[in-house]
């Protein structure tokens, strides 16, 4: 298995949730239901899309999946870096090539952040889906980005005490394959925030990890009463907590759709799930590995 090298220092590790919501955050665009009208009302309760941000041994940041809410969620970071003037990733790690997983890269460019260099580490697909379509090619050209191949299997050493290791999950691959990451320190930690069923890989990390972060984006099948759910497959919470039995005190459902009424937090079902042990994601939960 090979080895991708971005940086060589040590210490300590946390993880940080600065997404947790599905791709279009809540409250989403154009939508105005009970929730939406409610995160816009109450701007404490938004959520913006699923994206973690792990800060190395050496301080050094890496945010895995940039969004279009990347401004907002670099501010969630302010405290862990309060001497950095500029508060920018030193590398990237994208899961695939869904819009609200890799479209804040364009905030890199010459026109905003205007990077030098910046790591994004992904599949060779995703690199050759950035490669050829503008505006995403031009950070490439223009040396704004550095994209770094990482397979399916392939372990990232980010620090000597920090190792990140991709897992190809079963997803909607229209233009590249989906990872999910072990990320390990002294504690491991498994995040999956995307994918349409489980397997047997999937099992086997929440089973060797010590927290995992998984897609909860639905709770039930029936959530979505205008579209069919065989066309966007997720494994739903329900189903979800019948399978994770044994590991609900290490599981954390994140990438939440504005649809999901756990995002209640009166809510009876919320109030049953937390019973028995899982967890909701929401920006700013740290995790210390």
């Amino acid at each position: 298995m090979r080895a991708v090298s971005i940086t060589h220092k040590a210490q300590k590790t946390i993880a940080r949730v600065v997404g947790s919501a599905q791709d279009g955050g809540v409250p989403q665009v154009g939508c105005h239901c009970t929730r939406c009208n409610y995160a816009r009302a109450n701007p404490e309760h938004a959520r913006y899309p699923a994206s973690l941000a792990i800060v190395s041994p050496s301080g050094k940041l890496l945010v895995v999946d940039v969004t279009p809410s990347l401004p907002q969620q670099l501010d969630l970071l302010r405290d862990l870096f309060p001497r950095r003037q500029k508060l920018l990733p030193d590398a990237v790690l994208l899961t695939h090539a869904h819009v609200g997983h890799y479209a804040g890269l364009i905030l890199f460019g010459r026109e905003i952040a205007s990077t030098r260099g910046l790591p994004v580490c992904c599949t060779p697909r995703m690199r050759h889906f950035l490669e050829s379509n503008k505006p995403y090619r031009y950070l490439v050209e223009r040396g704004e980005v550095q994209i770094k191949d990482l397979k399916c299997g392939e372990t990232l050493i980010y620090d000597r005490a920090l190792r990140i290791i991709s897992v190809e999950v079963p997803h909607r691959n229209e233009d590249a394959e989906t990872l999910a990451f072990i990320v390990k320190s002294k504690r491991s930690l498994f995040y999956a925030p995307d994918f349409d069923r489980y397997t047997e890989t999937i099992d086997r990390c929440v089973r060797d990890s010590d927290i995992s972060i998984l897609d909860g984006c639905f709770w039930s099948r029936e959530e979505l009463l205008n579209r069919v759910y065989d066309d966007i497959l997720h494994p739903t919470i329900m189903e979800s907590r019948e399978r994770l039995r044994g590991y609900e005190n290490r599981v954390i459902f994140t990438h939440l759709n504005h649809t999901n009424p756990v995002l209640d937090r009166d809510s009876l079902l919320r109030a049953e799930l937390e019973k028995q042990g899982f967890r909701i994601a929401k920006e700013g939960l740290d995790i210390f590995l």
